[in-house]
């Protein structure tokens, strides 16, 4: 019999209706109620809703929709009707994409304590069409290709490589067993109560391959060497980022380790898991989310055996993007060895003076990157910690007193501001000062040049009280002003960042401080690579170029016109003598038939003057004549020898670079 639709008469479009509104909410227990006799049978409540929780968690299930179909109101219906088949539509954001299918659905009419109800006739295919009795969803990680960093010349910087992972064979320690752990314990730094926890969990036979650490890959002969321990000992090639140039490069570029729960949990939104590597200092963490890539995924049905049987969708990864620096390798090497074959510590930037290219970010002592990718000791981690030169301290970050390497900005700021460089004056003695007001303080000179001295006097013999008496001629306006032009108080544009540059950290408050900070003490503090930039002006016509680290950058400048290109030939004509005198303090760097430009500068840390205190020694230099390079070093602890220690090590970089 045929009747219209009633308010008391559940229809199945009804029914299922409110089992997809259970579905969409996730509510699995109330969709469990809606499903019929028969159904309850074959899966209970339990077993139902884990089932739904394991398969919508593992495949990432979000914004889960289901579109039923709407029983037309004027529509007449059958009220004896038993069974009912029906159409919905799923559509599903998952892991591996979007999923979206047509199916269908059996209702049947069933009593219960509310009397005839429309029940769902549950199957696995409810979830997926393709999915039996029996079968089980799959979901398979696709893993990206990490992108490399590359040098200007396509040298790795950070590449894909491979690294030996040291292990044990049980089958093949022939009754050594005790003596192979303790020797290898040793050798390794790996506790024997780790190895034998390796050796004895519940997966390993006999002949099974354990591994017990993962070492960089350039230590093979140390792993050969390990063999003649045990037959038992062996090894296996694996997968892992590689650094080629090691501690030369090692804080520009940085490192990769796997990620930690911290870190994971830090960044559950963005694709990671727990196999996931995560870039943790350098360029390697500046550029994580480019060079990770994206993860892909595959969600396949197997049956019991784990047999695949059809795939349902799949999501290919996406490899990160290759990083090209403006980073010369050979460069960044030639300087890291200029320190390291005296075992100095300190820092030091190479660019190319036109273009603002930077060609080599260099720290002295550095750490071997290799380790930290594939775990280090706890032991080594100590020693880095505790080492007094700190070498896991980004040096060319940080900012420094410049001693006298500053005085060439003090000069371009006093010609700016109408100074005559061509004005002798006559300064006898070793120490100056102003007044009596200065009371027992002097500005003290490094030695008498036995004649009055101009500018270019002054550059050469690097004469603190002239460039004492400048500067309080100047004022501290003008001076202030002078060196905020050049970039002082404000953020280098740069894809590292850096410290910035400062005059003084609660500005000048007396005379005293402005004389000694026109040569580079009292509280100047300066980034050693803002200072590289501040001496392009110089083979610049007056104009700062926009430092670049990425190949792609397009060129630009930073600062243009702080100087006029008469005064920035003129200081640069001056620095040219610095070492083309025979009296000048760069003397030592000048190479026959290679012109070079540059300044020296001691820096002095004490907390009052007479006293001994600490040196740092500094020295730019950058060639005039075709102006491709430009490259400062600085090295602490340089007591007694000041800059000359420097300049030597400078020229051997242009020496390396001309070949």
């Amino acid at each position: 019999m045929l009747i219209g639709c009633s308010d008391d008469f559940q229809t199945p479009e009804e029914a299922l209706s409110q089992f997809a509104s259970y579905w969409e909410d996730g509510n699995y227990e109330m969709m469990y109620g809606l499903l019929s006799v028969n159904s309850k049978v074959t899966i209970s409540k339990d077993e139902f809703v884990e089932k739904y929780n394991e398969i919508y968690s593992n495949i990432q299930a979000d914004a889960v929709s289901i579109t039923t179909p709407i029983k037309d109101p004027e529509e007449e219906i059958e009220e004896e009707l038993t069974e009912a088949i029906l159409e919905y539509e799923q559509s599903i954001n998952t892991v591996a994409g979007e999923l979206h299918f047509n199916s269908t659905v059996e209702l049947s009419r069933e009593e219960d304590e509310e009397g005839l109800e429309w029940k769902v006739q549950w199957t696995p295919a409810l979830i997926f069409p393709q999915l039996e009795q029996g079968d089980n969803v799959r979901v398979r990680t696709l893993n990206p290709e990490r992108g490399e960093i590359i040098d200007r010349n396509g040298v790795e910087l950070a590449k894909n490589g491979s690294a030996i992972e040291i292990g044990l064979v049980l089958d093949r320690m022939e009754g050594l067993e005790e003596y192979t752990i303790s020797e290898l314990s040793k050798a390794i730094d790996i506790s024997e109560q780790a190895i034998e926890g390796a050796l004895n969990q519940s997966w390993v036979r006999p002949d099974t391959f354990v591994p017990i650490k993962t070492v960089p890959y350039d230590q093979m002969s140390f792993v050969e060497e390990l063999r003649e321990i045990s037959a038992g000992v062996t090894y296996l090639v694996v997968p892992a980022r590689e650094y080629p140039l090691g501690a030369a490069a090692a804080h520009v570029i940085g490192y990769i380790t796997p990620i930690t729960a911290e870190l994971l949990e830090e960044h559950k939104d963005k694709g990671y898991n727990a196999n996931s590597f995560i870039g943790r200092t350098g360029l390697e963490s500046l550029y994580e989310d480019q060079l990770r890539g994206e993860l892909g995924a595959v969600i396949d049905i197997v049956d019991e055996q784990g047999n695949p049987k059809d795939v349902i969708a799949q999501k290919d990864a996406i490899d990160g993007k290759t990083l090209q620096l403006t980073i010369d390798s050979q460069l960044q090497t030639t300087i890291f060895n200029q320190f390291e074959k005296d075992s100095d510590t300190g820092t030091g930037v190479a660019l190319h003076p036109i273009t603002g290219e930077v060609l080599a970010l260099v720290n002295a002592p550095a750490y071997n990157p290799n380790e930290f990718v594939l775990g280090v000791s706890s032991q080594t981690w100590e020693n880095y910690n505790e080492d007094q030169n700190r070498p896991l301290l980004n040096r060319f970050t940080q900012a420094y007193a410049p001693g006298s390497t500053i005085k060439a900005v003090t000069a371009a700021v006093a010609l700016e501001n109408g100074w005559d460089p061509d004005d002798k004056r006559e300064i006898k003695d070793l120490g100056w000062q102003k007044d009596s007001s200065w009371g027992s303080y002097e500005v003290r000179r490094v030695k008498y040049p036995n004649h009055d001295i101009d500018l270019t006097d002054s550059l050469v013999y690097s004469d603190n009280i002239y460039f004492a008496q400048m500067a309080i001629e100047l004022g501290e306006e003008a001076f202030t002003e002078g060196f905020q032009t050049f970039g002082f108080e404000e953020s280098v544009p740069f894809q590292y960042p850096l410290t910035t540059s400062k005059i003084a950290n609660d500005g000048i408050r007396s005379e005293v401080q402005l004389a000694d900070t026109a040569y580079g003490q009292a509280e100047l503090l300066v980034n050693p690579l803002h200072l590289a930039l501040m001496y392009t002006s110089f083979v610049n016509g007056g104009n700062i170029p926009k430092p670049l680290l990425l190949k792609e950058e397009d060129l630009g400048i930073w600062k243009e016109n702080i100087v006029s290109e008469e005064h920035a030939n003129r200081v640069l004509s001056d620095l040219t003598q610095v070492i083309e005198s025979p009296s000048g303090t760069g003397s030592n760097a000048k190479i026959n038939g290679f012109k070079l430009a540059g300044k020296t500068g001691t820096t002095e840390y004490k907390s009052s003057q007479g006293e001994q205190g600490k040196e740092s020694g500094w020295f730019i230099a950058m060639d005039t004549d075709d102006s491709e390079l430009l490259v400062l070093m600085m090295v602490e602890n340089v007591e007694g020898v000041g800059s000359s220690y420097v300049v030597p090590k400078v020229r051997g970089v242009f020496l390396e670079f001309l070949r």
